[in-house]
């Protein structure tokens, strides 16, 4: 049996490229749900993926100076430094994209499990250069999945904030006089964001790197997967090349 046919069950694998793509994106977003609600509430009220709410905090810390903000400093300079990554890597690669994807979200991977093995046997709250250090890498982590669910082009679907998807799913709603185009997929993001932070602060009373090691296997899953897309790939007859990189 062909590795993209174990991995992938057979409705997944009939599926239209567009389809899977939303549902790969779909999940990345309920990751993007834990890790922000993981980090909100471990890492003293920073965002590690939505930089426009992390933003927020910031600049109501510094103009009220109620609280410290180093964390959401060190957030910020993760995501942009993430993002720089992902940016270089894929405009410097040359190849097929879902190769360049798969490359990328196995060194977020990476990073995820090392996350997780030191939250679980570190109490990071108890220590201020532990939790600097986790916001720094889980937002370069962050910056980098970012990048790649861009490249992935699924119209409608935002990995990290949901504000212009909950705009778009009520103007285009019938009830707006639209036509509700793609409403499945807004109202995906939605709850895809939403089921993600809930889950993940309930793994955490159960058990402190629950909500992480949630995140790390939504990011496992779709990094099979898109491994299994490449070695489809790989069997189809060689044609025009998804090249997105540049010499």
């Amino acid at each position: 049996m062909a590795f993209s046919d174990a991995i992938l069950p057979a409705r997944l694998r009939v599926l239209p490229r567009e389809d899977l793509h939303v549902l790969l994106v779909l999940v990345l977003t309920l990751g993007t749900g834990a890790v922000d609600a993981v980090s909100y509430f471990s890492l003293d009220h920073v965002f590690t993926a939505n930089m426009s709410g992390n933003m927020a905090i910031l600049g109501i810390g510094v103009a009220t100076n109620l609280g410290d903000v180093t964390g959401n400093i060190f957030a910020f300079v993760g995501f942009v430094a993430g993002s720089v990554l992902i940016g270089r890597f894929i405009n410097r690669h040359v190849g097929t994209f879902m190769r360049i994807a798969v490359e990328a979200l196995l060194g977020q991977l990476l990073i995820f499990v090392l996350l997780t093995v030191v939250v679980a046997f570190v109490d990071v709250a108890a220590h201020d250069g532990w939790r600097y250090a986790i916001c720094l890498i889980l937002a370069a982590g962050m910056g980098i999945q970012t990048g790649v669910a861009r490249h992935l082009s699924v119209k409608d679907v935002n990995t990290t904030v949901a504000t212009m998807t909950l705009h778009d799913l009520a103007a285009g709603s019938r009830l707006a006089g639209g036509d509700s185009v793609r409403w499945r997929r807004r109202a995906g993001v939605v709850l895809a964001l939403f089921s993600g932070a809930a889950i993940a602060v309930g793994l955490d009373h159960i058990v402190r790197w629950g909500g992480l090691g949630f995140a790390t296997l939504t990011v496992a899953f779709v990094l099979l997967a898109m491994a299994a897309l490449l070695a489809a790939e790989s069997r189809e007859p060689s044609g025009v090349e998804d090249g997105v990189g540049r010499p």
